[in-house]
Formats: structure tokens, sequence, C-alpha cells
């Protein structure tokens, strides 16, 4: 865990190169702070996220997994980027799969060293309306799940 605040700084600066509006950089701790990254960019232009997606890559042969996602969203709250994938994710235009990589040797998946990896574009189009991209919200969600999850406050 503690290698993953180092790599966060190189990959914020090896992707703000390509992509200056990159906001933060995450590599969750179920990644072992060494495989997943979770980026953040203020999207100015069609393509950044993808190109984020190829720079953080390039940075380093651990990464097997990127997820791009809008700077609103919270890259260190695990459950926000799993609805920005529920919710601004493609398969068929926003999957990028590259097989047949160098990975780390380290992680049991690969063969030798040799695996695939991918990235998820999880940007909202710069031409969508604003109403495609509001979040749902279920009145007294919270206190409920609150309720469920600590039933002796009921008592």
């Amino acid at each position: 865990m503690l290698g993953g605040i180092p790599h966060e700084a190189s990959l914020f600066q090896s992707i703000r190169q390509t992509v200056p509006s990159v906001k933060a950089v995450h590599m969750s701790p179920g990644g072992t702070c060494r495989y997943h990254a979770i980026v953040s960019i203020n999207k100015r232009n069609e393509g950044e996220a993808k190109n984020a997606i190829f720079a953080a890559h390039a940075n380093s042969f651990d990464i097997k997994y990127v997820v791009v996602t809008d700077e609103e969203i919270d890259i260190f709250d695990m459950e926000e980027v799993e609805w920005t994938i529920a919710t601004r994710f493609q398969a068929d235009r926003d999957l990028v799969v590259v097989h047949e990589a160098q990975n780390s040797k380290l992680d049991p998946s690969t063969r030798n060293g040799v695996g695939s990896k991918m990235g998820f574009e999880c940007t909202i189009s710069l031409d969508s309306e604003e109403i495609q991209n509001l979040r749902v919200q279920i009145p007294g969600y919270n206190e409920c799940l609150d309720n469920y999850i600590n039933p002796d406050k009921l008592i």
C-alpha cells in the first residue's frame, strides 16, 4: 500500500503530459495499489479520456485496468466509481482492450507476465444534454440504509 502513493504521483505526472486537464489519480486498494487506476479529468475534447487510458498503461506495465471519470466523481469512493461505470459506460464504444501486453510477473493471472489490459471511458459526452446525466435520488434512501446497517438505532 505504501507504494501506491508514489505510484499515483508518477502516474499523475505522466498522464498530465498527454491530458493536461487531469485532476486526480487513485491506485485503488482493491487493485493492490498497483493494478487498478482511477483517473479524474476535466474533459475538454472528445478522445481525451482514451488518451488518458493509453498514458496510464504506458506509464507502468503493472496497470491492468484504468477507469477515467469526469472531475465531479470522487475517485476515492469506489461506490461512486461503480456508479460511473454503471451509468456512463457502454462496452461497444467505451471499452479499450489490449491483448498480449507486458504485465507484472507478480500477477498470478498472467502467463509469465503477459496478459491483457483494459480501460473504461466513463466520461460524459460533451454534446450530451444535461438532463441525461442527472443522478437519480430515492427519497429516504440514506436513512433507510442507515437503519438497515445500524438496526440498534431503531430501538
